[in-house]
């Protein structure tokens, strides 16, 4: 894969779609909630109850078809690609539904949406976010440390809580194309780069023949009139310090331009993920953060990920498809 491939002329004008959202447009929480009614949640329980006797990684899509779910599925899958991009579902309680059984309703609405990819060397399909005493990689989703804003390797990612904790771990979303428009209408100049992009060092990658990407990623990218997002800066910072370059300062200027607008109270959704709740993401329109949290002895943070493969998904630059395709196929060697 070339360079040239995924770099993409700057979109120079503003960018309108429903994606393109901020605070107060979104509605908060309640704006991006879809409440399971009686009617959906008797369907999921009797979903459960078919299926129980069959591991969970073995239910295909077509396990969890319901008449009583087809609206719910249409809307949310409308919403995440062609909408806001963020969607989140309430009405799996703990009062309602076991916590045990969490893990196979999130799978099955996994499905409805995409493949799940897989996580890790052990071949995990269901990531498991929470605080580990083993972390050898230090990696950010097994520690208890705050995430700042960044972008997952594959195209729709899921959260389901089992868990919060007592403090802290509130997750933040901020539509990428929002800051787009921002950095379009106050910073222009630093687009330039940002399309340009950069390679990757991934945690992966360093365990590998090859550490760093032989492409660029760049943070956006457009095809035809519809402009995508992707960045880990802390890859591309990783991928300097490999190569043995300096990292280039407009670049690092766009970052930190990137990074700042995303803090903007005024473009951020912010809430705690209750248990039972599913958070559903476009990772091409948005990116996500999550603050410090505090476990207890008795309460523990816990959430389940999904990254989801979308056939036909959006139009996208190779690359942004190529790092979730890099990373599984690193995993599966592993």
């Amino acid at each position: 894969m070339s360079t040239g491939e995924n770099r993409t002329e700057v979109f120079r004008s503003p960018i309108t779609d429903r994606a393109a959202w901020n605070a107060e447009s979104i509605g908060g929480k309640a704006g991006v909630t879809y409440a399971l009614d009686a009617a959906e949640l008797s369907a999921i329980a009797r979903l459960l109850e078919r299926t129980r006797h069959r591991a969970t990684y073995d239910l295909a899509k077509s396990d969890f078809e319901t008449p009583e779910l087809q609206r719910c599925f249409a809307s949310i899958c409308h919403e995440i690609m062609h909408g806001t991009g963020v969607v989140l579902v309430s009405g799996v309680t703990p009062e309602a539904f076991e916590p045990a059984d969490f893990e196979r309703i999130f799978w099955g609405f996994g499905l409805r949406f995409g493949t799940p990819a897989v996580q890790s060397a052990a071949h995990n399909r269901i990531g498991h976010v929470r605080n580990e005493k083993e972390n050898p990689r230090n990696r950010g989703y097994m520690s208890d440390r705050e995430l700042g804003f960044h972008s997952d390797a594959f195209e729709v990612i899921g959260l389901m809580c089992v868990q919060n904790a007592p403090s802290g771990g509130l997750t933040h979303i901020v539509s990428s194309l929002a800051v787009h428009n921002e950095l379009l209408k106050h910073a222009p100049h630093v687009l330039d780069a940002l399309y340009e992009g950069y390679p990757y060092a991934t945690a992966e990658r360093t365990v590998s023949s090859r550490p760093v990407t032989d492409y660029s990623i760049p943070v956006f990218s457009r095809v035809g009139q519809t402009v995508s997002s992707m960045c880990v800066d802390t890859y591309m910072r990783m991928a300097a310090d490999k190569l043995g370059v300096t990292f280039p300062p407009d670049l690092d200027e766009g970052l930190q331009r990137f990074f700042d607008t995303c803090a903007r109270k005024d473009l951020l959704l912010e809430f705690l993920l209750d248990p039972g709740e599913i958070l559903l993401l476009n990772n091409f329109t948005t990116v996500h953060s999550r603050t410090k949290f505090e476990d207890s002895d008795t309460q523990r943070r816990h959430l389940l990920r999904l990254w989801l493969k979308v056939a036909d998904g959006r139009p996208v630059v190779p690359a942004l498809l190529a790092r979730g395709t890099d990373y599984e196929d690193l995993c599966q060697r592993g």
